[in-house]
């Protein structure tokens, strides 16, 4: 959540303890009551949607954290490839065009290869072992691309997540302050005569202000 959306949520929830430390004064049944419920109800929704929107974000920075990590052991691989391939392209001429690195080294194009490093090394494959290529580094290689396109879309899915909750904060947070003005309207008539219920109100349902930001002082020189 944005500084001012935590901001007018201590505002609701503010708003919402007023109204049930003076619960006599709005019964259910009542406008002030209805309206008090649908509050509550909107308070509840915007936590939720808080908690969903850190969720998202943090399991997207981890699948992309993770990824990265994946990435590089699919650049080495199809690395040791390449050099295993121009080793050897005296024996048979053309290996090194044709297990050529990318210029190009965005995470697609490196799948790209690895994907076709895959398919065209699976008949030499006796002959990359002969250079040095672990027995298994095909099985190896199909792995590390599964678990790229994975993580790749575990990371699409947790940032959907986010900005889906992102989303509906924003409309929860607008119908909450909506409710607030009814409520507003309501606790004033009520109160027109009780200065001091009327002072608490005013002060439960005042937005703050953003916190004015220091600057340091300028350090003398050593």
């Amino acid at each position: 959540m944005k500084g001012i959306e935590r901001r007018k949520l201590d505002k609701l929830e503010r708003e919402e303890v007023f109204l049930k430390d003076n619960i006599a004064d709005f019964p259910a049944a009542s406008p002030g009551g209805k309206a008090l419920a649908e509050l509550s109800a909107v308070i509840s929704q915007i936590r939720t949607l808080a908690a969903e929107q850190v969720s998202g974000e943090s399991s997207a920075r981890q699948h992309v954290g993770v990824k990265d990590e994946e990435v590089d052991g699919l650049m080495q691989s199809i690395r040791n490839i390449n050099r295993a391939a121009k080793a050897f392209d005296g024996e048979i001429a053309g290996s090194a065009l044709k297990f050529r690195l990318p210029r190009n080294r965005s995470e697609q194009n490196l799948l790209a290869t690895a994907r076709a490093f895959l398919a065209d090394a699976a008949p030499l494959k006796a002959k990359f072992i002969e250079y040095g290529l672990a027995a298994d580094f095909l099985d190896k290689l199909q792995a590390l691309i599964e678990a790229v396109d994975e993580r790749g879309a575990a990371a699409d899915s947790a940032g959907e997540q986010k900005a889906g909750a992102t989303g509906g904060l924003v409309e929860a947070i607008r119908k909450g302050l909506s409710i607030s003005r009814r409520l507003d309207s309501i606790v004033r008539i009520k109160y027109e005569d009780n200065a001091v219920r009327l002072s608490a109100w005013e002060t439960a349902s005042h937005l703050k202000k953003a916190p004015e930001r220091t600057e340091e002082e300028p350090q003398p020189p050593a």
